[in-house]
Order: structure tokens, then C-alpha cells, then sequence
């Protein structure tokens, strides 16, 4: 998903036209609806329906609507921090997010919490995992949720939730895994990965892996050449999304997922840092108990 293509998806939902749209946009119809297509493919979701010469946001592209336009706030918003709009440091809140299934979920509560303190600016920051520590220790970030959980004595650490991995295969004379697969059976064959956030070679030591940028190499592998996909719950949707006949299976029962942490400094002379990082320990409490329960 491309901010490019949020900022398409919201104009042609504003306008119900493509052809209005591509004009509003200054960009050719063709290519619209190009960037809105690979949209709905990543999200695993019609975003449109056509009515007469218009086009309408179905119900789950009325959902999205909402999120696409937070999101696309909070873009608004670093925008203004990176040009220098804001120059007060001990009001700006600066956080780090590894990506996840659960990243659309933070980046809602990291919303929501700007809405009640209005006065803060902010900068969603990109970092490599072994750099997070430094730059909570030197204040560069305020929060990192991350797959590190940090060890020092100076850091808050907490679990906040387990990202998940699922084998997505088709199914064929060549290939045929059960329900619960062992290691050794899954290593039979070579693995696709999307930019996993785990070590897939330390994971999968007897088979050749290759990680992909692009879910539509994946999903020709699979079709084609007999490979298994180990893959994010989203990730494997979109795959879903594109050929529903493929095979997807939880790798939970081989304890396969990843912890990701939310860490900050403890002595933060910024209270709004440990007020979020409070609420974010919560927040997944709570989805937690849900899903026990």
C-alpha cells in the first residue's frame, strides 16, 4: 500500500467518477485505475461498485474510507514536521512502528490519542531494529514497537502482542500439506516470503527460502512451481483475494510468530509519552482477553 494510492482511493471517493477524478487528480484514467485496482488487491477488499456512469464505495470501501483518511492526516502532519513547521521538541512526539498486521490498529490509537492532546505535533519515524535502542536512549524516538524488547535497566519494555505466520500452498499431485504440518514436511519445499520481520532461514533450516517484495511473484510461485508461502495473516488474505483456491494453514501449532514490543525511556521528561504507551498496554490487554475469551 502507497500513500499515492490512498490519496487516489480518497479523491475518487469523493468524486464518484473516475474520469472526475483523474481530473482532479491531474493524472491519466487509466493509471487511476490501475493504482486503485493493485489497492484493492493488497487490501483483499472491493473498494467500488459501479452505479449507472458513477461509481459507489461498497461497505467495506466505506470502512477503509475512514482509515485512508486518518491516515493520510497523520502523513499531513509529519509532512509539516519534516519542513520545520514545528519547532518545539519537548511537544513533539516521536515514534517508531515495525511493520505487522496490527500496524493500521496502532497507527488508529496513535490517532485517536493526538484528537485529546491537540497541542502535540509528532514524526512517524523509519529505523532499522538494532538502531531503536540508540535512539530511545539519545531521545531521537519517544516509542518503538518493535520486535526488540529492550533490556536495560533505563527502558520500559512490554510485550504488547505475537505476530502470527501462516503456509499458504495449492494444492496438486506434488504437493499436499495437512492441517498441522511438521517442519520437515514443510522444508520439502522451497519458501516464499514477503519481507518477513522473523529470521525464515534460521526458521527454516533445511529449505531454500526467498524473500520477495512483491505478493504477485509469491502468488505465481505458488501456482506454478511448487512452492509454500510463509506469510502474515494480511499478507496471505491478499493472496486469497487474487486465488481463492489456495491453501492456507496457521503455523501456530509449531510456535512460529514473532513478539512484537512497545518500548520507551523511563525517565521521559515528556508525560504524554508514558500516558500513550500506557494506553497502547491496555488497549491490547483487552483485544487479548476478547480473543481469549
Amino acid at each position: 500500500m502507497e500513500i499515492k494510492q490512498l490519496i487516489y482511493f480518497v479523491e475518487t471517493a469523493r468524486q464518484e467518477h473516475m474520469t472526475e477524478a483523474s481530473l482532479a487528480l491531474n493524472v491519466a484514467q487509466s493509471a487511476l485505475s490501475r493504482q486503485i485496482n493493485l489497492l484493492e488487491n493488497d487490501l483483499g477488499i472491493q473498494l467500488f461498485k459501479r452505479e449507472g456512469r458513477n461509481i459507489k464505495l461498497t461497505a467495506e470501501g466505506e470502512d477503509f474510507y475512514e482509515d485512508a483518511v486518518q491516515i493520510l492526516e497523520i502523513v499531513d502532519r509529519t509532512k509539516e514536521k519534516i519542513t520545520g513547521k514545528a519547532d518545539k521538541k519537548e511537544n513533539t512526539f516521536n515514534i517508531h512502528i515495525t511493520r505487522s498486521d496490527m500496524t493500521a490498529k496502532l497507527l488508529q490509537s496513535f490517532q485517536q490519542f493526538l484528537r485529546q492532546a491537540d497541542t502535540l505535533d509528532f514524526s512517524i519515524q523509519t529505523a532499522e531494529e538494532n538502531e531503536l535502542e540508540g535512539k530511545l536512549f539519545d531521545q531521537t524516538l519517544d516509542i518503538a514497537v518493535s520486535t526488540r524488547k529492550m533490556h536495560s535497566d533505563q527502558l520500559r519494555s512490554t510485550l504488547l502482542f505475537e505476530q502470527n505466520f501462516y503456509y499458504v500452498f495449492r494444492e496438486s499431485e506434488k504437493i499436499n500439506l495437512p492441517v498441522q504440518a511438521t517442519l520437515s514436511e514443510l522444508e520439502e519445499f522451497p519458501i516464499a516470503t514477503l519481507e518477513p520481520i522473523i529470521d525464515m532461514n534460521q526458521t527454516f533450516k533445511n529449505s531454500r527460502v526467498y524473500n520477495y517484495n512483491d505478493i504477485s511473484i509469491i502468488q505465481h510461485l505458488l501456482m506454478h512451481h511448487n512452492h509454500v508461502a510463509v506469510l502474515t495473516n494480511d499478507e496471505a488474505k491478499q493472496l486469497l483475494y487474487n486465488y481463492p483456491k489456495f491453501t492456507v494453514h496457521s503455523l501456530n501449532h509449531l510456535n512460529i510468530s514473532q513478539p512484537m514490543y512497545v518500548s520507551m525511556l523511563k525517565n521521559t521528561d515528556k508525560p504524554f509519552v508514558s500516558k500513550w504507551f500506557n494506553q497502547l498496554k491496555q488497549e491490547f490487554m483487552m483485544m487479548s482477553e476478547r480473543f481469549m475469551n
